[in-house]
């Protein structure tokens, strides 16, 4: 007898029993009425899967007849089983038809190929309860910004004409849309991090995925909010500053799709402003009070088609006062608009610049441009928060952007 079928024969048992074995221990916790099979039965379902395989080398049909009778099969325990409860779904019977396939395929794949699919069916059929739970929390409007994105990235971008529409050569709605896209979705990845996981989970969170959303979103709440707790004021500048610690992060992802080459001028900024940032952050960590207090932030769907319209105005008017600025006015006059710009956001000047940098304007003026805002909008937010706040948030925030921006600053400066 080969070795090779005897090693197969024991990993379909094998692979069978694990897929069984998670749907008993599912009935046991889930309180619910026995299935058609369990560890035993899977096992046995593998194994046909394998040796209809197997005979399919002598006979060439005979796995496609056994596929028909397993089929048959389990629609009829799904036919005997729905009569008998009252609430039945089929994710056993199809775990039971992919247990079937993945004994059938260890005859014609290296076994990893197996094993990687039963790992794969293994964490599905795992995760219900994790699904149900983000069913209740995800609402049918994100659901619908979800779908958007994906007509906005994979319908909308193709057809975009990748060249300037206008006479001037300002509007390129190509690469307008492609930065829309990609700030969308990284604050897509942040709302619904947020929805999932719960800004009233605290400070860390709110901070950390709100700051993919909008660091100024979450420094202008928790700033509110010092008046409420003025004592906890290292605990809402620690939700400040993670949020505010995104900022580079997001800058050094938004810099690489773009313009890859501008981007290894920012790589040992980012990483020693971020580092040292987040010391500092540490430091808050430990010597706070450690304090649960619930952040209930609003943030906008970044999905929301006004939204990304009005995204999208606003990137292709930074665009054009770009190309305008540094056509007719020279440096200073681009380092005006970062200035002014970066007040508000550093998301559509970064992204305007790195483009242009691809296309004519200086890297080192794109460099200098991005810097300064970068730190506008940092004294933008510090000063939001010594606004809305008190100067004791702020006192702290700010020692944070001195640091981190700082250090980021300093680093841009000496490796240009």
């Amino acid at each position: 007898m080969e070795p090779l079928f005897i090693q197969n024969t024991i990993l379909s048992l094998v692979l069978g029993f694990l897929i069984g074995l998670q749907r008993e221990m599912h009935i046991i916790y889930s309180n619910k009425t026995r299935d058609f099979g369990g560890a035993r039965t899977f096992s046995m379902i593998s194994l046909f899967g394998f040796l209809s395989a197997w005979f399919s080398t002598f006979f060439p049909y005979f796995f496609l007849i056994a596929t028909v009778v397993m089929g048959s099969l389990l629609i009829a325990a799904y036919i005997i089983n729905s009569l008998s409860v009252s609430e039945k779904g089929a994710t056993t019977e199809f775990a039971a038809l992919v247990t079937f396939v993945i004994g059938g395929i260890l005859t014609a794949t290296p076994p990893i190929f197996a094993v990687f699919t039963t790992i794969i069916v293994l964490f599905i059929l795992n995760i219900k309860e994790s699904v149900q739970e983000y069913e209740q929390t995800i609402t049918k409007k994100d659901l619908s910004a979800a779908i958007l994105f994906m007509i906005m990235t994979f319908v909308i971008l193709p057809i975009l004409p990748d060249r300037a529409i206008d006479p001037m050569g300002l509007i390129n709605l190509y690469r307008i849309w492609i930065m829309v896209v990609l700030v969308a979705g990284i604050s897509f990845f942040g709302y619904i991090a947020i929805r999932i996981l719960g800004s009233t989970h605290g400070i860390g969170v709110a901070g950390l995925f709100g700051g993919l959303v909008s660091s100024t979103a979450v420094a202008m709440s928790m700033a509110r909010r010092v008046h409420e707790n003025g004592f906890l004021a290292k605990n809402l500048a620690l939700g400040i500053t993670l949020a505010s610690s995104m900022m580079l992060i997001r800058a050094g992802i938004e810099m690489s799709v773009i313009n890859p080459t501008l981007t290894k001028m920012f790589i040992l900024p980012i990483i020693v402003g971020s580092i040292t940032g987040y010391l500092y952050i540490g430091y808050l960590y430990f010597t706070s009070k450690r304090e649960n207090i619930p952040q209930n932030i609003e943030f906008k769907n970044p999905f929301d088609l006004k939204e990304a319209l009005l995204m999208g105005l606003v990137f292709g008017a930074t665009l054009a006062l770009i190309e305008l600025s540094n056509r007719y006015i020279g440096d200073m006059g681009v380092y005006a608009v970062a200035l002014v710009s970066g007040i508000a956001d550093v998301d559509a000047i970064i992204l305007s610049l790195s483009s242009h940098a691809k296309n004519g304007l200086n890297p080192i003026t794109a460099h200098n441009a991005i810097l300064i805002a970068i730190i506008s909008n940092s004294v933008a937010k510090a000063a939001l928060v010594l606004f809305l706040g008190k100067f004791a948030l702020f006192r702290i925030v700010a020692i944070y952007y001195l640091i981190s921006i700082g250090a980021f600053s300093i680093t841009a400066a000496l490796t240009l």
